[in-house]
């Protein structure tokens, strides 16, 4: 679709349509191919619904697609123009570089209006049609469950409808009244405005956007803030290994038969035991039996072709746990030096703290710049850092599991997980990869502005130099480099509405705090030889 609606700008160079379109596809399938695992890995044996199954993993996918659509943004921008500063052949007027980009920001919208429809209607219509209860245990009628779905569903979308409403109501600020460009701070975020064309419906699209970002940023700290820390620990400290649950499954034993032993104690024979010692000798004694039929299962699964081969790949699981640290690392400290520096060069709340010109390292960002420029590794990069938040995300999800406040719903579980409890999780997760691009966007704003575009600046002397085009060395011509739509429509919108910059700037303060509270609990409960309860919830289950 993307490279369709390029035609509009005339001829384009068979690279530019090679190096976007292979790309795209191949993460794309991939995509496609993690969603399809990911759902029936999870998705329970009995019962397990087609329809379900269809939804949660077209959400999934499409959700993941928009946000991989940000490195082809980036590519097509930083294609236009040569590392000498000039423009290509192809996009030196204003209107072809227009065209171009507009086409993706269609792209973004298209993109965007379909997961709405999935957020807003199809997971709503599901989820309350398999939640219909019948009569004496007897299985509701089709007509039943469709009716109770449309009743729910419909206070879904009148939800949507007063988002729609409100975007369409509520005041925004003006960038046609502004004569001067360095009237609002140094110009940099009145320099966005300029670049959007903006109108209600476009306003209106941004604003319900920007409020289902909020609602995602809220359950990405939640999962992707414990779920940094609980992902690598998981891998480092190998905690699910049979020979470590092994040990953990004796220890336990060995507490329940001294329990029992101690009550039993107490009595002289074993008519004189007490009817509440008894009903505790029956507790610990159910248990008992349920740990050692567990033993049990262990010592057969240890001798398997799988355990043993896993007993093989141990050191590579330690080395993808030590090296998924140090990417959680990098991401928290890029992090937390961007916020630093919004704090310092930005003019606070009302630009939606916005940096004016940056000056701290951010060592991810840099990274990125650099990969640019030998395609394509900043794609894949890019892809790798977007494909660990989604996973860490899903780890802390499985972590916390579906709550309401400290009420657990649903766990995620393999092969065990709910029909609607599957499909909150993949609601959760689509809400999450859509604020990732917020994220990425405080994350990496030198690359997902500007790529890795260069012009040519003329110094007072009339000396002229090569600069790339960034946070440190913000180019004075609105000509002279190309944002990315991403950020356009981020920080267009946010000077019409500064509270959502202002509530993302301090929601990812937020982040930071539960990251470092979510590594200190991880690194106590792995130190604690002791069976996870949701394990021994589901033996008693079984």
């Amino acid at each position: 679709m993307i490279f369709q609606s390029f035609n509009m700008a005339g001829p384009l160079p068979a690279a530019l349509m090679a190096y976007g379109w292979v790309p795209f596809l191949v993460v794309a399938t991939l995509a496609l191919v993690f969603s399809v695992v990911y759902v029936l890995y999870h998705r329970a044996t009995r019962p397990r619904y087609l329809g379900t199954t269809i939804i949660t993993i077209l959400g999934l996918f499409l959700s993941l697609v928009c946000s991989l659509l940000v490195p082809v943004d980036v590519f097509v921008v930083s294609y236009m123009k040569t590392s000498d500063g000039n423009w290509k052949s192809w996009a030196e007027t204003q209107q072809e570089r227009n065209s171009i980009t507009g086409s993706i920001q269609t792209c973004y919208y298209v993109c965007y209006s379909v997961i709405l429809t999935f957020c807003f209607l199809l997971f709503p219509a599901n989820f309350f049609y398999h939640g219909v209860e019948g009569e004496d245990d007897q299985e509701p009628t089709f007509y039943k469950k469709l009716c109770k779905s449309l009743q729910y569903t419909m206070v879904s979308l009148f939800l949507f409808g007063l988002l729609v409403v409100g975007g369409f109501l509520i005041p925004v600020g003006d960038h046609t009244q502004v004569t001067n460009l360095s009237d609002i701070g140094d110009g940099k975020v009145a320099w966005f405005v300029d670049k959007m064309e903006h109108n209600k419906f476009e306003d209106m699209l941004l604003f319900v956007l920007n409020v289902i970002n909020l609602v995602g940023m809220l359950v990405l700290i939640v999962y992707t803030g414990v779920g940094l820390s609980s992902l690598p620990c998981s891998l480092v400290s190998a905690r699910r290994r049979v020979d470590g649950e092994r040990n953990t499954l004796q220890l336990s034993i060995s507490e329940l038969e001294s329990q029992i032993a101690e009550i039993e104690g107490r009595s002289v024979n074993a008519a004189s035991i007490q009817t509440f010692d008894q009903s505790q000798i029956d507790r610990l004694e159910q248990q008992l039996r349920l740990l050692r039929r567990d033993q049990r299962d262990l010592e057969q699964r240890a001798k398997n072709a799988i355990n043993r081969c896993a007993l093989v790949v141990m050191p590579c699981q330690l080395v993808a746990g030590a090296f998924f640290s140090g990417i959680g690392f990098l991401v928290f400290l890029s992090l937390l030096l961007e916020n630093v520096d919004k704090a310092l060069h930005s003019d606070g709340p009302r630009s939606g703290y916005a940096v004016h010109n940056s000056s701290l390292p951010n060592p991810l960002d840099l990274l990125l710049v650099v990969s640019s420029t030998v395609f394509p590794v900043d794609y894949v990069v890019y892809t790798g850092i977007v494909l660990f938040l989604v996973l860490s995300s899903m780890s802390g999800m499985k972590a916390v599991g579906i709550r309401f406040c400290w009420v657990s719903i649903y766990r995620i579980r393999a092969w065990k997980t709910h029909p609607r409890g599957l499909l909150l999780a993949v609601l959760s997760l689509m809400y999450i990869i859509l604020a990732i691009n917020v994220v990425m966007f405080s994350l990496l704003p030198d690359y997902t502005t500007f790529g890795n575009q260069h012009y040519v600046h003329t110094s007072p002397d009339n000396s002229t130099t090569v600069e790339r085009c960034g946070g440190t060395n913000f180019v004075e011509k609105q000509d002279g480099c190309t944002p990315s739509r991403i950020s356009v429509l981020l920080l267009s919108f946010h000077y019409k509405v500064w509270i959502f910059g202002a509530a993302y700037y301090w929601l990812t303060w937020t982040l930071l705090l539960v990251i470092t509270l979510g590594s200190v609990f991880t690194v106590y409960r792995i130190r604690r030889p002791v069976r996870m309860e949701e394990e021994e919830e589901d033996l008693i289950s079984t």
